[in-house]
C-alpha cells in the first residue's frame, strides 16, 4: 500500500483545544485540525505550543492551506 502524501507546516501556532480539535494559526490563516488527523512527527500538544504540524496532503488542500 502506498504512503499517503503528507503536508507539513512550520511555525504553527496552537491557539486552542476544543478536545478533539486544535484550532490552529498557519501563516495568517486560523484553521480547526481533528486531532485524529494529526500525524506522527507533529510536536503540538497544547495551546501556546509553536512548531511543526503534519497533516494529509488531502486535509491541507480541504482547510485552504494549499
Amino acid at each position: 500500500m502506498p504512503a499517503r502524501e503528507t503536508a507539513i507546516f512550520r511555525s504553527v501556532l496552537v491557539i486552542r483545544d476544543a478536545g478533539t480539535a486544535f484550532l490552529c494559526l498557519v501563516g495568517r490563516k486560523q484553521v480547526w485540525v481533528p486531532l485524529t488527523e494529526i500525524r506522527y512527527g507533529t510536536n503540538l500538544t497544547k495551546p501556546g505550543d509553536q512548531g511543526r504540524l503534519i497533516i494529509s496532503a488531502w486535509l491541507a488542500k480541504t482547510l485552504g492551506l494549499r
